[in-house]
């Protein structure tokens, strides 16, 4: 076990510099052509025969030197936020609007490295490499999920890991269980006659009903939330256009996070009612629509059990740290967990004196845990 840990450090260089060039290239949804192509040339050139599909990501298959019928699916995400980067360091994004914000950047490194060792040691495992686009919104782990190299027969465990931008670098935060919350969006629309400013008492207000909404869902989702963690967290208003007229229409969008099916359905019943009574008390009329977003993601007891074992053999084993909590961001790694049992794990990366936490436009990471990241996977291909 500890060669494994060993191998993934000789790598740490490797990945630096990959990693830096994906940072530097970052894009938005599931497409990403340069990334795809980058992806691409680096494996082939590691001598891996690459399905790679438009819009759906790559997949390598790795044989197993000692495969036991159960095979290794470890996955990496590949998009970029719509974010402009806002830090100093000497290989940001030069793509105006676009940031790897949210670590994938490190996440491809990590598995790429994972690869390149891969290439001199294989694992005992038939292994599945996969590289996701389209996670941030775009669902993109179900079109990885088609590829031939995914289809086959027998069982398999699933991994990733994801890294934490304010927890401390090396650390392994894993949970049995819950691991990330359900997500779903939501809009509201609001309608009205509208009217002459100076005439409020004539018309409703789809300015004052959308603050009123917005000011209300974090007190329903608190008092849902008692003994569960529950979030619904308007983020865009887009109502009126002018200082002289009511506006005759309206529109709140934003997110709602919950940890079980239950609270989810509370949450949505408790908004339903809310926004018909805010419309009725100003006189407008209102729709609110649910847009179905993520699963939860739940970690496989078994393979948490199995994955803290084996990392606690190796030097790693002071890094390992339970996380009390769910977090309530939601990955679409869910779809693979639907598929395979297995989990996914934080690790710490947080970057010197960073303060923000991932989506940032000023977040940094810390570079020295993709050996610890790619680590982990060859752990995992190796029997977990």
């Amino acid at each position: 076990m500890t060669g494994r840990v060993e191998q993934a450090r000789a790598a740490q260089d490797w990945m630096v510099a990959r990693r830096r060039e994906l940072h530097q290239h970052p894009e938005v949804g599931l497409e990403l052509p340069w990334t795809h192509r980058y992806v691409e040339e680096v494996l082939s050139e590691l001598g891996y025969e690459v399905e790679v599909h438009r819009g759906a990501g790559l997949t390598v298959r790795v044989p197993g030197v000692a495969p036991d019928g159960i095979g290794s699916v470890l996955r990496a995400d590949m998009d970029a936020l719509p974010v402009t980067e806002r830090t100093d360091l000497p290989f940001r994004s030069l793509e105006q609007g676009a940031m790897h914000a949210c670590g994938h950047d490190l996440h491809m490194a990590m598995l790429l490295g994972a690869a390149k060792v891969f290439a001199d040691s294989p694992p005992r495992r038939d292994t599945i490499l996969a590289f996701q686009p389209g996670e941030e919104s775009d669902r993109g782990a179900l079109a990885v999920l088609e590829h031939d190299n995914l289809k086959f027969e027998g069982d398999a465990t699933a991994f990733a890991v994801h890294v934490h931008a304010l927890a401390q670098p090396g650390a392994i935060l894993c949970r049995p269980g819950v691991f990330m919350s359900f997500g779903d969006w939501f809009t509201v629309e609001l309608h009205g006659p509208g009217g002459h400013a100076s005439q409020p008492h004539l018309v409703g207000n789809p300015v004052e009903a959308g603050a009123a909404i917005a000011t209300a869902l974090p007190q329903l989702a608190a008092e849902i939330g008692v003994g569960e963690h529950v979030v619904a967290t308007p983020t865009e208003s887009l109502i009126g256009n002018t200082v002289n007229v009511i506006p005759a229409s309206g529109r709140i969008r934003g997110t709602i996070r919950t940890l079980s099916a239950g609270k989810r359905q509370a949450l949505i019943e408790g908004m339903q009612q809310l926004v018909a009574q805010v419309a009725d008390r100003h006189g407008l009329t209102a729709e609110l629509t649910i847009h179905e977003g993520y699963p939860a993601v739940v970690n496989h007891a078994d393979f948490m059990e199995r994955f803290e074992r084996r990392v606690r053999q190796t030097e790693l084993a002071g890094q390992v740290t339970s996380m009390p909590e769910p977090s309530m961001v939601i990955e679409d790694f869910a779809y693979f967990l639907h598929r395979w049992p297995g989990g996914m794990v934080y690790l710490g990366a947080q970057g010197p004196e960073n303060t923000s936490f991932n989506h940032a436009d000023d977040v940094v990471y810390d570079e020295a845990v993709l050996s610890e990241g790619a680590a982990l996977h060859l752990l995992v291909a190796d029997g977990v």
